[in-house]
């Protein structure tokens, strides 16, 4: 991890979703890979992240985005830690990542950023977990809401790890 920020040097993979919405969170039929890379203020601090992805790695709505930091508080680890992801484990690491968004406030340290799909705008936030599995890899927690006043109503979850 670069200079301890859980976000840099680290390949994100984004494995499962739900919802409607869940097409904006991964590539249809393949997990979603991306990395971040900090933009600094005049002052050294971080003011957000841009996601940089491969083409069909990631859907089309993260092309531009940017991801701005918000609360400090990083979100405890499970127990027992999580073993590595597998099609035949999602179950443990969907109940991982919803007690992670049941558990989130404004302390909680995540990413935040806006897509827009279709002309729907949407919040999108990121959760990282650090040494959240048995191979000490982050959970990645993903969660989609329409923004204020869009069209489709939407709130979907999405889960996946980072690879150091």
């Amino acid at each position: 991890m670069a200079n301890n920020d859980p976000w840099l040097g680290t390949t994100w993979k984004v494995y499962a979703v739900q919802g409607t919405g869940g097409s904006y969170l991964k590539p249809s039929g393949k997990q979603g890979v991306f990395t971040l890379s900090a933009v600094q203020d005049a002052n050294g601090q971080t003011a957000y992240y841009t996601v940089y992805f491969a083409s069909g790695d990631m859907p089309p709505c993260w092309q531009g985005l940017e991801l701005f930091p918000h609360g400090s508080v990083q979100f405890p680890a499970p127990s027992p830690l999580l073993p590595p992801w597998t099609p035949s484990n999602d179950s443990l690491w969907l109940a991982a990542a919803n007690a992670v968004r049941a558990g989130m406030n404004d302390s909680t340290a995540r990413l935040e950023g806006t897509l827009n799909p279709d002309t729907n705008a949407a919040t999108l936030t990121l959760v990282c977990v650090p040494n959240a599995t048995t191979a000490g890899t982050p959970l990645l927690v993903l969660k989609l809401a329409a923004a204020a006043g869009a069209a489709i109503p939407f709130d979907d979850p999405g889960t996946g790890h980072g690879d150091h």
